[in-house]
């Protein structure tokens, strides 16, 4: 990408006039990249942007319809485990296509796997492009030194050239997947998680460009989203499943788009593509279940307490007290309302502003956080609108709740 079309890219997006979807993907992978991070900052842009940019966290990106031995290349080697694989690719992302295959050998005989293949050699370019976005970076800091202690673009290109040369890797997928496991079987005793599972990665086939995991037959969220078939029932699980992970353990799937949970006809709830993973420290995991465990009691008091706790940098005295005030105006058509009237996401965005604005400091996990509210906000709104979502998350709240929080 050149450096004159990345200066306009985030020119438009601070002067809230985003370009389209499509042309924001063809400027290459960090031009995604950086617009998505865009959509996580209502600190720093209107929360209409936000939403706007947010939507590339699962834009349908066309197949290409590259024969897979087109692209698979010094990987060909997987292929020989095959009894047979499609030609075309029946899924595409931005950096991906998946095929359907068949296993040959041993006690895997015909068994049905997908086979996800890296589209492009993304990691030279990615890695011109944002050294070169870098250098920019550097420009702009000694040309205004002060934007350092307001939003350091450099520190924020290196959280991006961390997290996507780990997704470019498709062996981090199977750490990912195996990582969550585990933590599944460790605590499946004390917590409801059954029913909850994730890719099976066939691991002697999975290389840095090539991941081969057990074919998961069933329909994904944005499916059953688009094809009025989601119930809320199992949206529900999927948020009891998650606030586990986020509430008790810190650590959970980063990038909880529809496209990346699939539902079997039995009822099992499949997340694939655990390449991200969202971690908090204790001090904003435990601060974070609190504000949502008094939200949703509408206690707004002790609510604005635990998100000044959990903030890097807390208010006293008089400037926390005049934060309560505002944060109480803010929160004042919320009791009772339904997800269509009072958006989740959008009220954490303001809220995030709000505490910024007001002199807070977040670490970097609460921006995966309001990444997954994003996700899981917006299936509600799509699967049943006319619920009141506080009720319930009240409920898992509960469920939660222990001294060893």
């Amino acid at each position: 990408m050149k450096s004159l079309n990345l200066i306009k890219l985030i020119y438009k997006i601070h002067t809230n006039s985003p370009p389209p979807l499509d042309q924001i993907e063809k400027l290459g992978l960090l031009a995604v990249k950086i617009s998505q991070y865009y959509a996580l900052r209502a600190d720093f842009i209107d929360e209409s942007t936000c939403v706007y940019l947010a939507k590339l966290y699962e834009y349908s990106y066309e197949a290409q319809k590259q024969e897979i031995d087109d692209i698979i290349g010094e990987d060909m080697w997987v292929l020989t485990g095959m009894k047979y694989h499609e030609k075309f690719p029946f899924s595409s992302a931005s950096i991906g296509q998946v095929y359907l295959g068949y296993l040959k050998n041993g006690d895997n005989k015909n068994e049905k796997v997908a086979i996800k293949v890296r589209r492009e050699d993304f990691g030279e370019s990615f890695l011109k492009d944002i050294n070169n976005a870098k250098k920019i970076a550097n420009t702009l800091l000694f040309l205004y030194p002060k934007l350092k202690k307001v939003f350091n673009p450099l520190e924020v290109l290196n959280n991006i050239e961390e997290s996507t040369l780990k997704e470019l890797d498709f062996r981090n997928e199977v750490k990912g997947a195996k990582y969550l496991q585990k933590l599944k079987e460790k605590n499946e005793e004390n917590f409801d998680l059954e029913g909850l599972y994730f890719s099976d990665f066939i691991e002697n086939l999975c290389t840095e460009k090539v991941a081969v995991s057990k074919f998961i037959e069933g329909k994904s969220f944005n499916k059953l989203l688009k094809e009025g078939d989601l119930k809320y029932s199992d949206l529900l699980r999927l948020f009891k499943y998650h606030t586990f992970y986020m509430f008790k353990l810190g650590v959970f799937h980063g990038d909880l788009h529809p496209g990346n949970i699939i539902l079997k006809d039995n009822g099992d709830i499949h997340l694939i593509d655990c390449s991200t993973i969202g971690k908090m420290k204790v001090k904003l995991r435990v601060g974070l279940f609190w504000f949502f465990y008094y939200l949703c009691r509408y206690d707004y008091d002790k609510a604005a307490f635990y998100l000044n706790e959990m903030s890097e940098k807390e208010l006293e005295n008089e400037k926390f007290n005049v934060f309560v005030r505002k944060f109480k105006n803010l929160y004042s058509d919320f009791k009772n309302s339904t997800v269509s009237q009072v958006s989740l996401t959008k009220r954490m965005m303001e809220t995030i502003k709000l505490a910024v604005n007001s002199g807070m400091e977040f670490e970097e996990g609460m921006f995966h956080v309001i990444k997954s509210l994003m996700y899981l906000d917006g299936m509600v709104l799509k699967c049943n609108p006319n619920v009141n979502l506080m009720e319930d998350i009240r409920e898992f709240t509960a469920l939660l709740e222990s001294d060893k929080l």
